[in-house]
């Protein structure tokens, strides 16, 4: 959404339920985990962190939903993880063509999810490949996980 020629960052402190379908990372040097179509999660030391975006398939200039738990105890299934505090967590949105700063504080949610309400653009070069760098500090460490998805073109 554009207001003055600047993008205008939605943020919200609703929730819209829980995690399923995670998609664990592949061993470090695999791909990025991908969040099109299910939640995913990087481990980070003893924090598994997260990702799920809603509305899916994500379609460019639309609002789009981003949360974000981290769960200590990564060895624990995801039902039985604990969440934990992050301390000034952010969400920030590139891809290969720079498309203009796309930074979202993270806002507590519900059931231990922290989110951000985002619109991103569509790029006019046909790329639709964005990735998202989650970054935080988690029990006085930085954490930070990178995530990838593909946004779809808004309809004419």
């Amino acid at each position: 959404m554009l207001a003055g020629g600047a993008w205008v960052r939605f943020r919200s402190a609703h929730s819209s339920g829980t995690a399923a379908d995670l998609v664990a990372p592949a061993a470090q040097g695999r791909p990025v985990p991908d969040v099109t179509a299910r939640d995913a999660f990087v481990e980070s030391g003893a924090v598994r962190i997260t990702l799920s975006i809603s509305p899916r398939p994500p379609v460019g200039f639309e609002h789009l939903r981003v949360r974000v738990r981290v769960d200590a105890a990564k060895e624990l299934p995801a039902s039985a993880a604990r969440p934990v505090v992050l301390d000034g967590g952010e969400v920030t949105f590139e891809m290969a063509m720079p498309m203009g700063d796309h930074r979202y504080t993270l806002v507590r949610a519900e059931d231990g999810w922290w989110q951000a309400d985002v619109v991103l653009p569509s790029c006019g070069s046909g790329d639709l490949r964005w990735s998202a760098l989650v970054d935080a500090v988690v029990a006085g460490t930085r954490r930070t996980a990178k995530f990838q998805f593909d946004l779809q073109r808004p309809k004419e």
